[in-house]
């Protein structure tokens, strides 16, 4: 009996101790939620408030102050802004997004391997050099690489300008996604590499079959991120496509925006259609890209 009185005071100092430990738990984890929820919040805001207006009537859309949730429900602006000039701009956002991803996953992928499974110091400096031209803004050697485009156009007789391959040829190397696969290429065994080789496989055939299959993860991440970057890109067409008919969506949004006027219906109708193909995107392989920066991580 003695025994049991002693360890009631016992149990009880040590009960109260977990107690506040796992309040204290929970309300860190509320906290971090709460916050989590208002940033949600804040960035999710701007694409409900372009959806919700694209559905308004243009009386309700012009109103002063602004309704949170549209009074009056139409689709006039989301038809009408499907023109042949508007499924153009979509056009050529698809071609020149779709072929820069193309070509930057296979010159990557190519450089990434070859940098590092094929190491030399030479290859290494190359790639600090590579890396380096990332700190460098686009803007400040923006006007010598359109002269490259007029001299290549002059010597070769190569029409570049109002072309797709003008849009596209500044990226046919992409320092991000040389620096993203070579990372990926460090997670790959040696060993795989000799048995191809032992096998009788080439470099290009060990580089096919054998290392691209083993960077699927990194290559999904890298499509999104280079197909989303190019299809955001205004800078560069700006400069290339002086002509309506070679307008990507960025430059195509500009055209509802007049001197006097903004037909802010079409505006979002047309902002509407422009977003939904990333988060599609996005929706289907948001897994591939945490895995592959994940994969990649701080390799090398």
């Amino acid at each position: 009996m003695p025994t049991t009185t002693t360890e009631r005071p016992i149990t009880r100092m040590v009960t109260r101790p977990r107690i506040s430990i796992r309040l204290g738990q929970a309300l860190e984890h509320a906290v971090l939620y709460l916050g989590l929820l208002l940033f949600s919040l804040i960035f999710f805001f701007p694409f409900y408030w372009v959806i919700t207006a694209s559905v308004k009537k243009s009386s309700e859309l012009l109103r002063v102050p602004p309704t949170l949730w549209p009074r009056s429900f139409t689709l006039e602006h989301h038809i009408g802004v499907w023109t042949p000039q508007f499924a153009r701009y979509f056009l050529n956002t698809f071609i020149y997004a779709g072929g820069t991803t193309i070509i930057v996953l296979f010159t990557s992928t190519l450089v990434g391997f070859v940098l590092v499974k094929h190491r030399s110091r030479f290859g290494d400096l190359l790639f600090y050099g590579i890396v380096a031209t990332m700190t460098v803004p686009f803007a400040t050697y923006i006007i010598p690489l359109h002269g490259l485009l007029l001299r290549i156009e002059r010597t070769f007789h190569i029409p570049m300008l109002n072309t797709y391959w003008g849009m596209i040829l500044p990226w046919v190397f992409y320092p991000f996604g040389i620096f993203l696969m070579r990372q990926a290429m460090f997670g790959i065994p040696d060993d795989l590499i000799d048995a191809a080789r032992i096998d009788g496989a080439g470099l290009l055939s060990t580089y096919w079959r054998v290392v691209l299959p083993l960077v699927r993860s990194s290559l999904a991440a890298m499509v999104v991120f280079v197909f989303i970057f190019k299809y955001d890109d205004l800078l560069w067409p700006l400069v290339v496509a002086t002509e309506s008919r070679m307008y990507p969506l960025t430059l195509g949004l500009v055209e509802f925006i007049g001197v006097y006027f903004v037909e802010y219906g079409l505006f979002t109708a047309a902002s509407v259609a422009a977003i939904m193909p990333i988060i599609i995107l996005y929706i289907f392989v948001q897994r591939f890209i945490v895995q592959g920066v994940a994969l990649t991580g701080l390799k090398g």
